[in-house]
């Protein structure tokens, strides 16, 4: 820049002001172009550490929450398994109390329904959810019941349960646990499947007294079934309580950081047009004094 125009004071702070300009222009429309507010961490110095420890916590909350939704998930297709199993004892029930009316069994036939009921049942029992079996306890990749032939006659799961006893839980939270499964091994179940097997024989037996023990051990199944599906559902709304939490709380930390981190656009547009709009103005003054002869510019 020629120093006619001034002195090389005046020169120097023009130039200054100039390079200012220039740098501020750069930094708002690489703030623009990248989403990012500041591309140091020496800009939000003051922040920095309040935006790392936000960022650590909503990848924290958003891995708890994805990984609690997938066992809501998986409550919620146990309790549909458990809506059935619940609707099979009830039918067993009836169909015991209709075969106690009837004075032999070859007008009544039982055995049929009962083995179709037996197949039902373990494919409840064996239901899977993203290849993983939600009533085998620990072994989630081994189909937890085999029903054997003939049914068993007492509720004891060691005929039929392939799985472990050992119930899956859920780290909810960081201070929270929550066990929320049941296994094929509960008692409920292997009181269905003694009813079943009890049935079974004492209709064939033409047994009044076997048959009514049936109906006991089915009546004691569906009580139990319903107590099963209450503590899934109350595991299931403590969970989704949880997560509301952790989602609210992802939202909040996404403000957060978003507020330190992340561009203004509408600002940064604004001081983008406010810095352009100076240094055009400025090479114009500049342009126009540079025209001045030095007899203009001594009057």
């Amino acid at each position: 820049m020629s120093t006619r125009i001034g002195d090389l004071a005046h020169s120097n702070q023009l130039t200054t002001f100039l390079q200012r300009t220039q740098a501020r222009i750069r930094d708002a429309q690489t703030d623009i172009a990248s989403g990012q507010r500041a591309q140091r961490w020496d800009e939000i110095a003051d922040r920095a550490g309040l935006l790392v420890a936000s960022r650590e916590q909503r990848l924290l909350t958003e891995r708890l929450a994805s990984e609690n939704e997938k066992v809501l998930a998986r409550l919620q297709a146990s309790e549909s398994a458990l809506g059935g199993i619940a609707d099979l004892a009830e039918r067993l029930r009836t169909l015991l109390v209709a075969r106690l009316g009837e004075t032999a069994p070859g007008s009544f036939p039982l055995e049929n329904e009962i083995d179709q009921m037996a197949g039902e049942l373990a494919g409840l029992l064996n239901r899977q959810l993203d290849g993983r079996y939600l009533f085998a306890g620990s072994r989630i990749d081994t189909a937890p019941v085999t029903l054997p032939d003939p049914l068993p006659t007492s509720a004891d799961p060691t005929f039929y349960y392939r799985g472990d006893s050992l119930a899956p839980t859920v780290r909810a939270d960081p201070a929270i646990e929550i066990a929320y499964g049941v296994t094929a091994a509960a008692e409920p179940f292997a009181r269905l499947v003694a009813a079943l097997g009890q049935a079974k024989e004492a209709h064939l037996a033409n047994d009044r007294a076997g048959l009514e023990a049936a109906l006991a051990q089915a009546t004691a199944a569906i009580a139990g079934v319903a107590d099963e599906r209450g503590r899934l559902g109350a595991a299931a709304a403590r969970l989704e309580h949880i997560v509301d939490g952790q989602r609210g709380a992802i939202l909040y930390l996404d403000e957060l950081i978003g507020s330190i981190a992340d561009t203004d656009l509408a600002e940064a547009a604004t001081r983008l047009a406010r810095d352009q709009a100076a240094l055009e103005a400025t090479y114009l003054v500049v342009a126009r004094l540079n025209r001045l002869s030095l007899a203009d510019y001594l009057r």
